[in-house]
């Protein structure tokens, strides 16, 4: 065991290597159990709305139509903020340039008010 040990303290690039393996591995067995998951949960969905479209069709082209429009009033809700953050990130952007050449002339004119 000290001869390992001896070995990776020598050979550093060797004990990265292998902590990069690790955690590779450890996150594949993670995501391979949420990919599993979300397949489940996607059946599931699947059943409930096949369930629903059974029991009454007629009624489940108007909650399609229900949800859609709330989903483009979402997504139109979205996509004005972030339109209105981006204008506003701009104009932020653009003042802040503008500083430095304005600290400049301060000094500036503090100078000649000096006579420096």
């Amino acid at each position: 065991m000290d001869k390992i040990m001896e070995y990776l303290s020598a050979h550093p690039a060797i004990l990265t290597a292998l902590v990069i393996f690790a955690v590779i591995v450890i996150l594949y067995f993670i995501f391979k159990q949420f990919v599993k998951l979300a397949l489940v949960l996607l059946l599931i969905v699947l059943v409930a709305a096949g369930y629903y479209y059974f029991q009454d069709p007629n009624k489940m082209s108007e909650k399609v139509k229900k949800s859609i429009d709330t989903v483009k009033s979402g997504t139109d809700k979205v996509v004005k903020t972030s339109k209105d953050f981006y204008k506003d990130s701009k104009e932020l952007v653009d003042k802040a340039k503008e500083v430095p050449g304005d600290v400049n002339r301060i000094f500036k004119s503090t100078e000649d008010k000096t006579g420096k």
